[in-house]
């Protein structure tokens, strides 16, 4: 898979390789048709930490550096980075689309009704988040 991270980041290095290693822990990175921009921003629209919205062979993930008033520290960013691959992994197997009707549908089921908080992407996404962080984090490489 290719991927290309835009915006202005801290530790770019360290943020490469964690994309590396996510992608693998995901088992995207053998996608080589399929690619991801990530892209860092001061701020997203809404209340959000990350957005991530994907058509066929294309994603972006948006990660915003401040949320509900405050700067997100470079650790928070990239285990919002991890949830978001989660979804990039959902759209690109096909877990999360969109219906006709713009819906989200979730495992080829209409899945516009949920709350936020009970939608099945989201709760993967939130359950696996720490472990990809912690399983694919290069804490060996230094972070300024």
């Amino acid at each position: 898979m290719i991927f290309y991270v835009t915006g202005k980041c801290k530790n770019k290095d360290v943020v490469e390789q964690y994309v590396i290693n996510c992608l693998k822990y995901l088992n995207l990175h053998r996608m080589t048709s399929k690619s991801v921009i990530i892209n860092f921003k001061n701020k997203v629209e809404g209340d959000a930490q990350g957005y991530c919205f994907a058509i066929e062979k294309d994603a972006e993930v948006t990660i915003s550096k401040t949320w509900d008033g405050r700067k997100l520290t470079f650790m928070e960013q990239m285990q919002t980075l991890a949830h978001e691959l989660v979804h990039v992994k959902q759209y690109f197997r096909n877990e999360l689309s969109y219906g006709e009707t713009g819906d989200f549908c979730w495992k080829k089921r209409n899945a516009g009704g949920y709350k936020y908080e009970n939608q099945p992407w989201e709760k993967e996404a939130f359950k696996m988040e720490k472990e990809i962080f912690v399983e694919c984090f290069p804490f060996h490489m230094e972070i300024n």
